[in-house]
């Protein structure tokens, strides 16, 4: 006797849910513009993550709602890699507006982080002058422009690297520019690096600019935030900095699409590039 098969059931599509507003409503719907025409541009965004075993990371870099509008690439620019079996690499780079090419900037400023990683090393394990990997991160920036015909001021980035050890649960930091690194530990944020100055034009590379370096521990239930000042900026808003740390105080890690989701809440006042390193020691 022939067996029916069960026809397949499909799931209908449903509708995502549009990012939360926080503080006031923005005056206008978000609009994604004209896909942009620049030299080396980036995606409209970027989503990576991991969970080890101690740790989970979720990364995200998100085109703010201005930049979509005028048909402008994301400007801001990630990267995570894993080291060894035991530490990551987590960079967050913020091009600066009015650099014509800051997008490539900030992008070849991650990348060149990863190639000069001994740098930031020696400066994690021997102390030695972190201005040694800074410096070999703007020779990379200089070349870059020398080959696409450009001053070098026109990728003017910011940068914020960090190498997390898993093993030590440490976390050492390291920037030019108003990148932050924070802590949220049972409920409450602290820095690690405090928030830069949002009235004046940040430091940036290629330069020689004023860096910061910090170290933290990392205890069981803690979160590291690394961030670019599209998210430290409306952080500074309690409505946003309580929001925010109620979704990454829940003891379950969000998804990747859920934390894009969360990156990508609109703020009448804040419509930059937003970018976001976070990482839960279990």
């Amino acid at each position: 006797m022939k067996r029916l098969q069960a026809k397949p059931r499909f799931v209908p599509a449903g509708r995502v849910l549009d990012p939360l507003v926080i503080g006031g409503r923005p005056m206008a719907r978000p609009v994604t513009g004209a896909v942009p025409d620049a030299i080396g541009k980036r995606p409209d965004s970027e989503l990576d993550g991991a969970d080890l075993p101690e740790l989970s990371v979720r990364a995200a870099s998100v085109r703010g709602e201005a930049n979509r509008r005028d048909g402008a690439p994301r400007r801001d620019a990630m990267g995570l890699w894993q080291i060894d079996g035991s530490r990551l690499l987590a960079c967050a780079a913020g091009g600066l507006a009015d650099a014509e090419l800051s997008h490539v900037g900030a992008a070849e400023a991650c990348a060149s982080a990863r190639r000069n990683l001994l740098g930031l090393l020696r400066h994690a394990e021997d102390g030695a002058p972190v201005e040694d990997f800074f410096a070999a991160v703007t020779r990379d920036l200089a070349e870059r422009a020398e080959r696409t015909g450009v001053p070098a001021a026109a990728l003017r980035t910011t940068l914020l690297a960090a190498i997390i050890d898993t093993a030590e649960h440490r976390v050492h930091v390291a920037r030019i520019g108003d990148g932050t690194a924070s802590l949220l530990r049972e409920g409450h944020w602290s820095p690690v690096l405090p928030a830069g100055d949002g009235a004046r034009t940040p430091d940036a590379l290629p330069g020689d600019g004023p860096s910061g370096t910090a170290m933290a521990d990392l205890l069981r239930g803690d979160m590291l935030l690394l961030c670019t000042g599209g998210l430290a900026r409306p952080m500074g808003e309690e409505e946003v900095s309580e929001q925010v740390s109620a979704w990454w105080s829940q003891p379950s890690m969000p998804s990747l699409p859920e934390f894009f989701w969360q990156l990508s809440f609109r703020d009448e006042s804040h419509e930059d590039d937003r970018t976001a390193v976070c990482a839960w020691r279990r």
